[in-house]
C-alpha cells in the first residue's frame, strides 16, 4: 500500500499527522489484541469432538468458535459412513455440527453453551 494505511492518498499530508495515524492504527491494533481471550482462560481442558460436515455453515460456525477460544479439538467427518453409522448409534441421527464436550453433547453453533462446558 503506497505511503503506509494512513496516506488516504493525500499527497500533502504533513509528518505530524502521519505519526498521529500510525499511533491510532498502533493503539487499535493493541485494543484488538487485549480483547481476544488468552489462551489460559479460553482453552478446554476436557476432550472435545465435533461432528462436522464440510458444506454445513453452522459446522464453520462451530470451528470458527474453538479456534477464536483455542479450543484443540478432533474432529470426525459426518458424511462419511463410519461415522454416519456411530452418530446414528449414539445420537440417532446424523445431524451436523455436534461437538462433544467432556461427554455432553452441544447441538448447533452454541457458544455460550461450548465456553460454558469448557469451564466447568
Amino acid at each position: 500500500m503506497p505511503g503506509g494505511p494512513c496516506a488516504w492518498g493525500l499527497p500533502t499530508q504533513s509528518r505530524a499527522m502521519k505519526v498521529f495515524c500510525h499511533l491510532i492504527v498502533a493503539a487499535a491494533v493493541v485494543a484488538l489484541l487485549s480483547a481476544a481471550p488468552s489462551s489460559a482462560e479460553a482453552s478446554c481442558s476436557k476432550s472435545v469432538t465435533m461432528y462436522n460436515a464440510w458444506w454445513c455453515p453452522y459446522c464453520r460456525q462451530v470451528r470458527g468458535i474453538l479456534a477464536r477460544n483455542h479450543i484443540r479439538y478432533s474432529i470426525l467427518d459426518a458424511t462419511s459412513a463410519q461415522v454416519q453409522a456411530i452418530m446414528l448409534r449414539r445420537f440417532g441421527d446424523t445431524a451436523v455440527p455436534r461437538t462433544v464436550i467432556g461427554g455432553l453433547v452441544v447441538e448447533g453453533a452454541d457458544e455460550a453453551r461450548i465456553l460454558h462446558l469448557c469451564r466447568g
